[in-house]
């Protein structure tokens, strides 16, 4: 597929502009490193023209960045990660974004249709160490892609797993999704925090 879309450059100009002027930047202004513009209309795009999983919506736009930097008239940059990318949507006022879809687009994009799952565990490198002195990571897994999706390190022995898995959910965004764990980590505290941003 080229660079070319179903809209006019009309409805597009128009969507860039209400987001410059319209749509408030949730970011703090020190160390941006991605222009939001450029990542909101490489998404609302990628979804208009049917992309669903976030996996082929960050492909959409990190494929198609050069031509998204001259739609949106800013610099190229090295592109949002997948990781981040779910981050910075989750973020946005969605009320207002949407206005400004339906304005230019005559559509608006539902949020709220089923959450895909994610698994979470904690996983040892071995090999790398010396017995004993093994380096651990925590992973969020997308069930579907089986893409890594969220990660962090974690020191000390298996108790500080447990922390260390509250925080990857609430950094990552994953407590608003869907998320399967193994029984060292279902507890009624983690579970807690998963129900009350929303996830399942």
């Amino acid at each position: 597929m080229t660079n070319e879309v179903p809209f006019s450059d009309e409805q597009i100009n128009c969507f860039v502009d209400l987001l410059n002027n319209d749509l408030p930047d949730p970011r703090d202004k020190r160390g941006k490193l991605h222009s939001l513009a450029l990542v909101i209309v490489g998404f609302v795009l990628a979804t208009l023209l049917g992309r669903q999983k976030l996996s082929s919506i960050h492909r959409f736009i990190v494929n198609r960045a050069g031509w998204l930097a001259g739609l949106t008239k800013t610099k190229t940059a090295k592109p949002i990660s997948r990781a981040h990318l779910p981050r910075l949507l989750d973020r946005l006022d969605w009320l207002a974004l949407n206005e400004l879809i339906e304005r230019c687009f005559g559509v608006r994009i539902d949020r709220d249709g089923p959450l895909q799952w994610a698994a979470v565990d904690g996983k040892a490198l071995r090999g790398t160490l010396d017995a004993g002195d093994k380096q651990n990571l925590i992973l969020g897994v997308d069930h579907d892609t089986r893409e890594v999706v969220a990660q962090a390190r974690q020191s000390g022995d298996k108790s500080s797993e447990i922390p260390a898995v509250r925080t990857l959910l609430k950094d990552s965004g994953l407590e608003k999704r869907k998320v399967s764990l193994d029984a060292h980590h279902f507890n009624p505290t983690t579970t807690a925090q998963i129900h009350q941003a929303g996830g399942l």
